[in-house]
């Protein structure tokens, strides 16, 4: 492979690692909470993100790891679907009816 090949690779993975790494600590966050109930479990996963954001290395935990690859694969899934949906517009060039017009 060339350079700009490995370049191009890497920075479209990128944003993708930035976010399994962002739910990943959520997912940590969510697992170090005290509460019982699932919705007092959220918030307080929300409120001490700041403390486990301040160190940035992963846990290798597998539900933080699961966390952050699910997220990520929605998050990917969802810009591949806006990708494959999205229209063809050719530039300089007009569409609709006023093409076909006399």
């Amino acid at each position: 492979m060339t350079s700009n090949k490995i370049k191009k690779y890497i920075l479209s993975i990128l944003p993708y690692l930035m976010i399994f790494w962002l739910f990943a600590k959520f997912g940590e966050a969510y697992s170090l909470s005290t509460e019982t109930d699932v919705l007092h479990k959220f918030m307080d996963s929300i409120a001490n993100l700041n403390s486990v954001l301040s160190n940035p290395f992963l846990s290798l935990e597998p539900f933080d790891l699961c966390v952050g690859l699910a997220g990520a694969a929605v998050i990917y899934g969802m810009v591949w679907y806006k990708r494959k949906n999205a229209k063809k517009w050719r530039k300089d060039i007009e569409y609709g009816s006023a093409r076909w017009g006399v």
